[in-house]
């Protein structure tokens, strides 16, 4: 039916962008044709051509596009206003798109752009967008006059409702001045987008990743580290980003980051296996091979990157990576007619450092002076008391030795630290937490102890987060995640290191920060995947609470569920019937069944029961909320026995509002 398929459309609109919204689209489209219902097919391929733009797969929006334009062409009068703009919208991905295959011939790519130019003007000459494809293609080509002639005609056409979005169009003319060699003007021209003043789904990690170069070759090198952290965590993980982590990497390479820049292309690397475009693919191959030669360069070239299986040696991905940029860049070339593609490849292969080593956050330096063990122990001493510091690190023992051994009393504890942080005017302890933490995961570094490394960042993620710095406290936690869960081994050759008990608990603790950071971020779908790392009843109880948030009550109940029970397995029966309690309710919303909302209500009666007096408050909102449950099911009788009991137990606990609540519910029954 017709209207199965608008809910299929409805659901993948609510989807983040990405297979799973994809396979939901191309159902609906397959419907929409089964049914032969015209304007659910065109719908159905205008969101499937946006779902694969937006997904990465720009390929397969060149047949579902065409078919629309065909089907206009032939019918127009049988497409709407809203219908025709947006196939005309799509035309300008399809236009950018073609420039980035080399397999499509230039001519055709030539043919399409006057084909979007005749259609908008026929839309009543709309020609801001045009002009701005037809610069892109002449910088494609190598055409600077021809760049420089098409950009004045862009920025001197007024915008109209056929234009790229403000955020978006401001971010290609950026770029574009970056691409001439005007860096202070792409810096000026960014500004409504780094102010605020305009977003969009790719923005603002499209205009923070064009300004990584500018912001470098100008000298605002803390601007760089900053766009480069911001950008990078927003897109990470999304095939469709493919070309951006080039971007960083490159920037990596470029101020001496060799290591995040490794670590970038280690997670990154398995997306190459389905690049969105030739073109993509390039730019990613390109910087990546930039960024292993600078690892030669410096000294690590026995390092290796997974890569399909394998530990691949550094100078073999380089040469794979060169290789592979240069036979696309060829194809280019040879479709195009001249060398533009293989000369700006060579460049950026032999690009020089613009920096030394640009830190990007406090501990990502060298150490000064100090031991580490006496920073990481004032660092955990000055942490606030509600920021309790990791177990085994830094406030306790390190390698079995008494505190009295390493640092003398006078200096680690909380009351001596607190007490000269914030005199006279200097830092406040949680500013002196972060700087000693900092130092001690510099020193630690320095040493090459990566397993105490690890866990001083456990406490320098907290330290972070108390200190208000959710990017540092995120980076960090997920360093320290990193190098517990894989990299942060004890080392054998390194005396009275420990044997790694304890770990999965640190583990846990660092996630928890994480998950803590992410919210403050607004990177909800990573708080939600953090979350689910953790076991912990109190962690399970929160992914509740966001997942009940998102309405996704299913998961929301189960999550709750399982937090009662690891709090009932714990013993703390309170705790375990409130987290029963909200998983009944979940289980209420997420069925059209009473019987296992009944069953868990149950549930989470026996547990506060059985909890004593501490739990008589739940138990009274308990009744309420399964009287509600009961007499949307029709089921008044038993609904006003609960009520009665809701009643009752609000008038033990003299509270007047939930009385009344009460008893207007019992009233509603008998109408």
């Amino acid at each position: 039916m017709a209207e199965d398929v608008q809910a299929l459309l409805r659901e993948a609109g609510a989807m983040p962008y990405g297979e799973a919204r994809t396979v939901l689209a191309e159902r609906a489209l397959r419907e929409a044709e089964a049914l032969r219902e015209h304007e659910l097919i065109v719908r159905a391929r205008l969101d499937l051509t946006q779902a694969y733009q937006y997904g990465g797969e720009p390929v397969k929006a060149f047949t579902v596009f065409s078919r629309n334009l065909a089907d206009h062409d032939a019918e127009p009068g049988r497409w709407g206003h809203w219908e025709t703009r947006e196939l005309l919208w799509h035309f300008k991905w399809i236009v950018a798109d073609m420039r980035r295959f080399p397999e499509i011939p230039l001519r055709r790519a030539l043919d399409a752009i006057d084909d979007m130019e005749r259609r908008y003007r026929q839309a009543g000459d709309l020609l801001h967008a045009v002009h701005a494809k037809r610069c892109f293609i002449a910088q494609h080509l190598g055409d600077e006059e021809g760049t420089r002639e098409w950009l004045h005609r862009w920025r001197t056409t007024p915008r109209d409702n056929l234009s790229d979005c403000e955020a978006c169009d401001t971010d290609s003319f950026a770029a574009t001045l970056a691409h001439l060699g005007r860096d202070e003007d792409a810096i000026a021209a960014a500004r409504p987008i780094l102010e605020g003043q305009a977003t969009c789904e790719v923005q603002p990690q499209g205009i923070l990743t064009t300004l990584l170069l500018p912001y470098l070759r100008t000298g605002r090198h803390r601007e760089a580290a900053q766009a480069h952290r911001r950008a990078y965590r927003l897109v990470q993980g999304n095939v469709a980003y493919l070309d951006d982590f080039g971007d960083h990497m490159e920037f990596c390479a470029l101020t001496g980051n060799q290591a995040r820049g490794l670590e970038i292309l280690q997670r990154e690397l398995p997306l190459l296996e389905r690049p969105p475009s030739p073109s993509d693919a390039r730019r990613f191959m390109a910087c990546a091979a930039l960024l292993l030669r600078r690892l030669e360069e410096t000294g690590h070239g026995h390092l290796t990157v997974r890569r399909a299986g394998r530990d691949v040696p550094v100078p073999e991905l380089r040469a794979a990576m060169e290789a592979g940029a240069r036979e696309i860049a060829a194809r280019f070339d040879a479709r195009n007619g001249n060398d533009t593609s293989t000369r700006r490849l060579e460049a950026t292969l032999a690009a020089a450092p613009l920096v030394d080593h640009l830190p990007l956050v406090a501990h990502h330096r060298p150490a000064t002076a100090g031991s580490p063990h006496d920073h990481w122990r004032r660092g955990a001493a000055a942490l606030p008391p509600d920021v309790d510091p990791s177990p085994g690190d830094g406030a306790a023992s390190v390698s079995g030795e008494a505190l009295s051994q390493v640092v003398s009393p006078e200096t680690t504890s909380r009351e001596a630290v607190t007490a000269s942080a914030g005199a006279a005017g200097g830092p406040s302890a949680v500013e002196v937490a972060v700087g000693e933490l900092a130092e001690a995961v510099a020193g630690f570094t320095v040493r090459g102890d990566r397993r105490r490394a690890a866990l001083a960042r456990v406490d320098l993620a907290r330290a972070y987060l108390a200190a208000g710095r959710a990017l540092d406290a995120a980076e960090t936690a997920e360093e320290a995640a990193a190098m517990l869960s894989d990299g942060g081994r004890p080392d054998p050759a390194m005396p009275g290191d420990g044997d790694g008990d304890g770990d999965g608990e640190r583990l846990d603790a660092v996630r928890r920060t994480l998950a803590a950071a992410l919210r403050e971020l607004g990177e909800g779908e990573r708080e939600l995947e953090t979350l689910r790392l953790l076991r912990d009843p109190a962690s399970l109880a929160l992914l509740g609470d966001r997942l009940a948030a998102r309405d996704e009550d299913r998961d929301a109940g189960r999550a709750y569920a399982e937090a009662g029970r690891l709090h009932r397995a714990a013993g703390d029966l309170p705790a375990a019937g409130r987290a029963l309690a909200k998983a009944a309710k979940c289980v209420y919303y997420a069925t059209s069944d009473l019987a296992p909302a009944v069953e868990a209500y149950a549930e989470a009666r026996e547990a506060l029961s059985a909890a004593g007096p501490e739990a008589a408050r739940d138990l009274a909102e308990l009744a309420y909320d399964e009287a509600i449950v009961l007499d949307w099911y029709d089921e008044q009788a038993r609904a006003a026995e609960l009520c009665h009991e809701a009643a009752g137990r609000f008038t033990a606990l003299g509270d007047e509002d939930g009385v009344e609540r009460a008893r207007d519910l019992l009233a509603s029954l008998s109408d």
